[in-house]
């Protein structure tokens, strides 16, 4: 009797498992958004995002979403999200007004966020007399980023739909469950970006892990592939277009216990916000490693602050006494002054609308000619002289240099002396081929 029993058990939860699906956008890899709060707007943006989402079945299966989104302050962030699945007869929809928070802990690539969502959701059954079921839903999310290593997690409310392949009549049903995960930034070269995240997902009966690799390039293009073990496989693409148009569309195929059609989805992002102050991508990963540099260099010459020597070492360098130390001062300098700095009388770097092949020490790039214009004549009046080029005639960014060289190393030199110098601290070489 007890193995009966047993066996009608197994089955029952087995058979509800074979029936549900959780219905969500599979461009969640993308559009981190769509399920954490902690993700919007993040990078100042103010953008209006639509997605359509269908299964490949003759059962009436589509789901719609519309988010609005807005940063006034980059730590501070709105949002306003609608979505709508209709399954059979059934109709889900759930509405959000979101908001985000940022802690930046020293500097721009250390810091927590934190999002929330409050909103209501309705379940309405056509053609019925049935007073349609409205109740209060709500999201939670965060994430703690240190540089290149990310760990969050969120709460959420998934509608679960019945098997696609019967034309039952049973109605979506709601279930809360969390989401934890932890991502890697690897910097593949200037331009692509590849980051790992593993997703432990936890709704109702069904618990799976996830592996999710994204591919980034120069943050216009992106490739999401995301595993889910005995449920589904998830492939996401997403490409900017003309500026503030991005499009993306992706794929989601059900695997092991799982019994669902293929599910579709395409999207359309119309991003508002001004790109002049955007930097590329390769840039973010330069300004994010030099960061962590002079972090790990701060926190070792913490201990010698406290000693008197170093005092004592730096009347020296200043002292003409000291023949070592003005040795190697002058050695340096020597070596410096055989490759002047750029003027005003220094041949032109344009050749056929680009800059000539070097290295470049660069203080800015610049979408607009006019902001790379306004950065020039600032620096002429605080005495400085500077120019500004493209790396080609397809390059969208104006990079604003205060020198140029052909030797590696002296330009190496020459950027070190120049991040010395104040408003310069944050001058990078870049290299021309």
């Amino acid at each position: 009797m007890k193995k009966t029993i047993l066996v009608v058990i197994f089955l029952f939860y087995t058979l509800t498992i074979l029936s549900q699906r959780l219905v969500y956008s599979g461009q969640n890899q993308i559009n981190r958004f769509l399920e954490d709060p902690s993700y919007l707007s993040l990078n100042g943006e103010y953008n209006m995002t639509g997605i359509i989402q269908a299964s490949d079945t003759d059962i009436s299966n589509t789901s719609q979403y519309i988010l609005a989104q807005l940063s006034p302050f980059d730590n501070v962030a709105f949002g306003v999200d609608y979505s709508r699945h209709s399954y059979q007869v059934f109709r889900y929809s759930q509405m959000f007004f979101s908001s985000r928070v940022k802690f930046n802990f020293g500097n721009e690539f250390h810091y927590l966020n934190v999002g929330t969502s409050i909103g209501i959701d309705r379940l309405n059954e056509d053609r019925s007399s049935r007073e349609n079921d409205i109740n209060s839903v709500f999201k939670l999310g965060f994430h703690y980023t240190n540089f290149n290593l990310t760990i969050g997690g969120f709460i959420n409310n998934y509608p679960l739909q019945n098997n696609l392949l019967n034309a039952s009549l049973a109605p979506l049903t709601t279930s809360q469950g969390y989401t934890a995960y932890l991502s890697y930034k690897l910097r593949i070269s200037d331009n692509f970006r590849l980051t790992p995240i593993a997703r432990y997902n936890a709704y109702s009966d069904l618990t799976f892990f996830e592996g999710v690799t994204s591919l980034n390039y120069k943050g216009n293009y992106e490739l999401a592939l995301s595993y889910k073990n005995d449920y589904s496989i998830n492939a996401a693409l997403s490409g900017r277009f003309l500026k503030f148009i991005r499009v993306s569309y992706s794929f989601e195929n059900a695997i092991g216990i799982q019994n669902f059609n293929n599910i579709h989805s395409v999207g359309v992002s119309v991003d508002l916000s001004p790109k002049e102050n955007e930097i590329p991508e390769w840039l973010a990963n330069v300004k994010r490693n030099s960061e962590k540099i002079n972090s790990i260099r701060k926190i070792k010459q913490e201990p010698i602050i406290a000693i008197e020597e170093p005092e004592i070492i730096i009347e020296d360098i200043n002292t003409e006494n000291n023949e070592i130390s003005n040795a190697v001062v002058d050695t340096v300098q020597e070596e410096l002054i055989k490759f002047p700095v750029m003027t005003e009388d220094a041949p032109t770097d344009i050749v056929n609308n680009r800059l000539k092949p070097g290295y470049y020490i660069i203080l800015g790039s610049y979408k607009q000619i006019k902001n790379a214009e306004q950065e020039i004549k600032r620096l002429r009046e605080n005495g400085s002289y500077a120019r500004y080029g493209k790396k080609d005639i397809n390059d969208a960014f104006n990079y604003v240099y205060v020198d140029r060289y052909d030797d590696k190393d002296i330009a190496s030199k020459r950027t070190k002396a120049k991040q010395k110098e104040k408003g310069f601290e944050r001058v990078w070489l870049l290299r021309i081929k």
